[in-house]
């Protein structure tokens, strides 16, 4: 490895390190942190900015506008709570519920925080009838909707594929998202079946009280029906487009969402003030600064560097904690993805279990969310009652730390078993 390379993995270290203890933007660090090693290197800048995710940034930008018209035109609402309404007092229906309609959207290639901050607050809403399903409901929402992004559609799952085309590696993107949502309906029938021996056993299980906050509608906004009817057409549209006629997805979410703004003309900012902009800036800077170092042949050393840990077995090991470790106190779930799958791809690219591996590094990534430190399990801890929230925290914080242990050993079985 050359000083340069050496630089670049030191620097990397130090970028996730500061992003954690001052808060950071881990994209804002690892673009300062180009610059030493632009000058180590001698590549040029503009040679640096061809690994700037373009794509990408597009991607999620068009998906978080369609979904910001959805929203803004009152079809999310009307739907989520149709369904709901269904449901009625079947209580044990409720988590299911929430984590299909999580995980559809997710699917659909909304960002995940976006129906996780949608989502959460309603189910909390709901719940207030049905305080023992509360928490187990809430749960089911943010691993609905963070296990299936990694949907060929959203911008998770094009994370993934990008890593992967770097290296020219190729898996099926629907199996991935396909093993993801099965481990993750696993993980929530075992929450579920632990609160209801928990209750049966203490008489109050996993209860937690709910306290939504209050909507940020505008009650005396009137209804614009037919903007409602033309967003949902425009989602559809969106998903035959892209699945049947293989347009690309960012291009294709913004077409719809631009062609809904000239039609309907609803307020600009509010609309902008939906596209997760932090996200965006994190995921393009540490994509753009992971280009680089793979530009200096660092990443290559450190695929050579990994062989030599030993077996191939207890490597899929090592990469599939650390990103678990790191997904639990990196509140950027898809940034750590961003970090750790051009590792798997570049050490792991040519394997006949590739896809396995894929999995048992991707899809516990993908459970970590409901940590307190993210904003899922923030979310959560913000619509309970104060009197239950320490106890949430610590609750939440054991669980993360349970699929951290559990989840990453039990799918690395499988690709060692195939090697």
């Amino acid at each position: 490895m050359t000083f340069a390379q050496g630089t670049s993995l030191v620097l990397l270290g130090l970028v996730l390190v500061i992003a954690v203890w001052r808060r950071m933007n881990v994209g804002v660090i690892a673009l300062a942190a180009a610059l030493p090693v632009l000058a180590l290197s001698g590549l040029s800048a503009s040679k640096m900015y061809t690994a700037f995710p373009g794509d990408l940034f597009v991607l999620i930008a068009g998906v978080s506008l369609l979904f910001a018209h959805l929203a803004q035109s009152g079809a999310l609402e009307w739907f989520v709570e149709k369904v709901f309404s269904a449901v009625g007092a079947r209580q044990w229906m409720l988590p299911w519920t929430g984590f299909i309609i999580a995980a559809a959207l997710s699917t659909a290639g909304a960002f995940s925080t976006a129906p996780i901050a949608f989502l959460v607050p309603i189910v909390a809403h709901v719940c207030t009838r049905y305080r023992s399903s509360f928490l187990v409901a809430e749960l089911a929402v943010i691993i609905g909707a963070n296990t299936a992004g990694l949907s060929p559609l959203n911008p998770t799952g094009a994370v993934v594929r990008t890593a992967a085309h770097k290296f020219n590696v190729h898996y099926p993107g629907w199996g991935l998202w396909a093993a993801s949502v099965i481990v993750a309906a696993i993980v929530v029938l075992c929450i579920q079946l632990g609160a209801a021996a928990a209750r049966r056993r203490d008489g109050n299980g996993f209860d937690v009280t709910p306290a939504p906050a209050q909507s940020d509608r505008d009650p005396g906004e009137k209804p614009r029906p037919l903007y409602m009817w033309a967003s949902g057409v425009a989602l559809i549209a969106f998903v035959l487009l892209v699945v049947v006629g293989k347009t690309d997805v960012g291009v294709t979410s913004m077409c719809m969402a631009a062609l809904l703004q000239i039609a309907f003309h609803p307020p600009e900012r509010p609309l902008l003030n939906k596209v997760p902009w932090t996200s965006i800036l994190l995921l393009c800077g540490l994509l753009t600064y992971l280009g680089l170092m793979q530009k200096i042949g660092t990443m290559d050393s450190i695929a050579h560097g990994l062989r030599h840990l030993g077996t191939g077995a207890l490597l899929i090991l090592v990469i599939a904690y650390m990103t678990a470790l790191l997904c639990n106190i990196e509140s950027s779930a898809v940034g750590v993805l961003g970090l750790m799958t051009p590792i798997v791809f570049s050490t792991f690219g040519q394997s006949s279990s590739t896809f396995w591996i894929a999995v048992a590094v991707c899809v516990p990534a993908s459970l970590m969310v409901m940590n307190p430190i993210h904003v899922a399990g923030t979310l959560i801890i913000g619509n309970s009652s104060v009197a239950d929230q320490d106890v949430l925290f610590r609750r939440l914080l054991g669980l993360a730390a349970l699929l951290a242990v559990i989840v990453p050993g039990l799918l690395a079985l499988i690709p060692i078993a195939i090697r």
